[in-house]
């Protein structure tokens, strides 16, 4: 998983920033919200690690509402799928079975909180996967530790990225979050872009 790190800032009343980075801790998108919008800016890098390009856009092009998609485990809470720890560990969320995800570089992306942060907490709290449902395997897999989150009940963007190769034209796609009980976590929404 190259995003994994996550911080936001706020910049108005009712507008925020979260920044996202990868593995080694280059920046790699900003988003930013507003009560009527999502913008991402995600930069590029070349070869010898120069931020190569930025474009903007939707945070995501295709949107599903986590108490809208198929779960196992959880609950409906406030604006979203929550699960807690006196859930079992399975899915939260998982599906769409989108059959029309574009060829190419894309990222998966959610929206979700957790009740607590231990930043010196290495246990991984969720797993999230991009999984081809017609060929029966995961092209992406995530996963989230106590530490990754930075501040308690406040969503955050998490990011998958994955390749959606040409021959996959048709297939089911899903963004799963596996739950693991160790803290109480809310998904908002799933998406691509």
């Amino acid at each position: 998983m190259a995003a994994v790190v996550f911080g936001s800032s706020p910049v108005g009343a009712q507008e925020s920033q979260a920044y996202v980075y990868d593995a080694h801790g280059r920046l790699s998108s900003v988003h930013r919200d507003t009560p009527s919008s999502s913008i991402v800016t995600a930069y590029a890098l070349d070869g010898a690690d120069n931020r190569a390009e930025r474009a903007s856009g939707p945070t995501m092009m295709a949107v599903w509402e986590a108490e809208n998609l198929p779960h196992v485990v959880g609950f409906a809470e406030a604006d979203g799928w929550a699960a807690n720890i006196n859930q079992p560990q399975h899915y939260m969320t998982y599906g769409p079975y989108a059959p029309d995800v574009p060829a190419g570089s894309r990222v998966a992306v959610w929206r979700m909180m957790v009740d607590w942060v231990d930043v010196s907490g290495s246990a991984t709290a969720i797993r999230l996967d991009v999984y081809d449902a017609t060929a029966g395997e995961a092209l992406a897999t995530g996963y989230l530790s106590h530490a990754s989150w930075r501040a308690p009940w406040t969503y955050q963007w998490v990011e998958v990225p994955f390749q959606m190769d040409a021959s996959r034209a048709g297939h089911l796609i899903e963004f799963r979050t596996w739950f693991i009980p160790i803290a109480h976590v809310r998904v908002d929404k799933v998406g691509y872009r």
